[in-house]
């Protein structure tokens, strides 16, 4: 999906997410998990501090950078643009976190409250018991705060 040019790399991630509505909820999270693992990696690409000037999912996908931060955004749109999100009743943020051992900013998806989180362990998703006690929330972003609306489509 992503050595596509940007029209087949859109077409391939929207029959991406009609294949996850098929399956079970945590399996979705994997294959979701899995898939954005493998997003090409830039350094710097989103601010953290500036959810207002984060792509939509479309132009996240159409550009086709992926810094951490917007691995786990994908992860996020995914998920919300999936079936599971109504169906489910997802509940979901993105949290950055900054690791007061090593000073890393550690970006995740929280899913329901944390029974999964997504993007802090490669291509693994855990539970909130993974939460590091040296972990320091630095921010923290609901659906609400980055103005998604399902009615927007490709």
């Amino acid at each position: 999906m992503w050595n596509s040019r940007p029209e087949e790399r859109l077409q391939e991630w929207r029959r991406f997410r009609i294949n996850i509505n098929k399956l079970p909820l945590e399996q979705a999270i994997k294959e979701t998990v899995h898939l954005w693992s493998y997003a090409p990696y830039v350094t710097h690409y989103l601010v953290p501090d500036l959810p207002d000037e984060w792509p939509d999912p479309w132009t996240l996908v159409y550009e086709n950078y992926y810094c951490d931060l917007a691995k786990a955004l994908g992860m996020l749109y995914t998920l919300y643009l999936s079936s599971h999100y109504i169906e489910q009743d997802l509940k979901m943020e993105l949290r950055i976190y900054k690791n007061t051992n090593d000073n890393d900013i550690v970006n995740t998806v929280w899913v329901n409250q944390g029974k999964y989180i997504l993007n802090l362990i490669y291509d693994t998703v855990v539970n909130k018991n993974s939460i590091d006690q040296s972990f320091i929330l630095k921010h923290k972003y609901t659906i609400q705060d980055l103005k998604l609306n399902l009615q927007q489509e490709e």
